[in-house]
């Protein structure tokens, strides 16, 4: 995922309002922004936005804002939204918005990117995650599973990190999960203990054996590094899926 070039489109400011760490050695935390003054920013889960850094603030050195894309880490609401994001040793962007203190405020603009659902679903849905690639995918769950929302598609969760402690939300997909029978949340650990009694290794091989025989019956979602992405779409489109049934978004 990469930052459009700078534009003539509207600048929002948004003031955080808590964030919290997801991990113990908090490298990893969620945001939670609100826009002041009952300013409004429409959007559709999956989507990211673009934040400014000012150049004073971020050192850019060539007097223009730092920019950096980041995926919405929720469903759409009146007037904010949810972030989730890495601190990056020597990273300017991702260090200024983990100190940043609730009531501080950034400037964004967007909503930019096509990784939304359909407005009606025509086949089960299969997400792929690793790491912070979550981010996008937790807004079209919420969206999917939302109060009043009633879906009969079948829907699965693979989510690759290395440790348990490291399965960012978890608390909130196994409760998806244990309220929507159709809803099936398979956290996979790369450096699983030996007490672990779910998926281990990387995302790619639950993921062929989930989808091999389900050609023309799914949609996939997949997000997160490069890497992880391409592989899975090789193998994906190996099996016979169509590339309109393979949506992504891939970090750098």
């Amino acid at each position: 995922m990469t930052a459009p070039a700078p534009s003539l489109r509207k600048l929002y400011e948004a003031r955080l309002v808590r964030a919290f760490p997801l991990v113990p050695d908090a490298t990893t935390k969620h945001f939670e922004f609100e826009l002041p003054g009952g300013d409004r920013f429409a959007f559709r889960a999956g989507q990211f936005i673009s934040m400014h850094l000012p150049a004073a603030a971020g050192r850019a050195g060539n007097g223009s804002d730092d920019v950096r894309a980041y995926s919405i880490a929720s469903a759409p609401r009146p007037a904010g939204f949810d972030l989730c994001l890495n601190r990056v040793a020597g990273g300017r962007f991702s260090n200024y918005l983990c100190d940043l203190p609730p009531g501080g405020s950034i400037r964004f603009e967007g909503p930019f990117g096509f990784f939304t659902l359909p407005e009606r679903l025509h086949r089960d849905l299969v997400f792929v995650a690793t790491g912070t690639g979550i981010a996008p995918v937790r807004g079209l769950l919420q969206e999917l599973f939302a109060p009043g929302r009633v879906t009969d598609r079948e829907v699965w969760l693979i989510f690759g990190v290395r440790y348990p402690e490291t399965i960012l939300y978890r608390g909130e997909f196994e409760q998806l999960a244990a309220g929507h029978v159709n809803f099936h949340f398979w956290p996979t650990l790369s450096r699983a203990p030996e007490s672990w009694t779910g998926c281990r290794g990387h995302v790619q091989p639950h993921v062929e054996a989930l989808c091999r025989d389900r050609v023309g019956q799914l949609d996939i979602y997949i997000c997160g590094l490069k890497l992880m992405v391409d592989d899975v779409r090789a193998r994906l489109k190996a099996f016979g899926f169509d590339r309109k049934q393979i949506h992504y978004e891939k970090y750098d």
